[in-house]
């Protein structure tokens, strides 16, 4: 990077970098970030991709609030100086639009939140979005648990758990109730193929 002298450094995604989500890990991370980067007046911007956890069906979480949405350690979103989420318009897989939120900005002010179109890598404004009907909440309180949801707290079969950190950690990602983390975490239960236990450990075969 010396040489090269790029302008924008990104990391896609966080946890690629980040094994870890306690605090400890993550401040170790951007401090290891900082070692490699050039210095001075040729320091890159660095531009995080993270992932933010799901929402619970009672709750529709917008402007600042936005910031604790973010998956994993709170110091995601105190270290960086400005902080935007997007958000998919509805649950629907052809609805292409999409929700910006500029929800901590050090240098200056938010602004307001803005509806956009994915068009084949770009953006187009949704003038007519309803921000109403977006910010109700959805949903009859029940969460499903998805194969993805679990392969992901177990970084796709590279992270091992004990029962307790992977039902904390599956909690917090989809908003579940304690007893729906649980079964889903039986080696017997529906994920049962994909899962096994050893000595109080679980790991995840994909």
């Amino acid at each position: 990077m010396s040489d090269f002298v790029p302008d924008v450094v990104v990391f896609d995604p966080w946890n690629s970098v980040a094994r870890d989500d306690k605090q400890k890990d993550y401040l170790e991370t951007f401090e290891a970030i900082r070692e490699v980067l050039p210095k001075g007046d040729a320091a890159p911007a660095l531009v995080i991709i993270a992932h933010t956890r799901k929402p619970k069906a009672e709750e529709r979480a917008n402007g600042r609030a936005l910031l604790n949405v973010l998956a994993g350690s709170y110091v995601l979103g105190s270290v960086p100086r400005c902080v935007f989420v997007i958000q998919p318009a509805s649950d629907d897989t052809e609805d292409s639009r999409i929700v910006w939120t500029c929800c901590k900005n050090n240098d200056g002010e938010l602004g307001a939140r803005t509806a956009w179109y994915r068009r084949n890598g770009l953006f187009e404004p949704c003038p007519d979005f309803d921000f109403a009907a977006f910010d109700a909440p959805s949903g009859n309180g029940k969460i499903e648990i998805t194969e993805d949801d679990l392969s992901g707290i177990f970084q796709g079969g590279g992270l091992k758990l004990i029962r307790r950190k992977a039902l904390e950690l599956l909690m917090e990602e989809t908003g579940c109730q304690k007893s729906a983390a649980y079964n889903a975490l039986k080696a017997t239960g529906r994920f049962g193929e994909h899962l096994s236990e050893a000595d109080g450990i679980l790991t995840w075969k994909p």
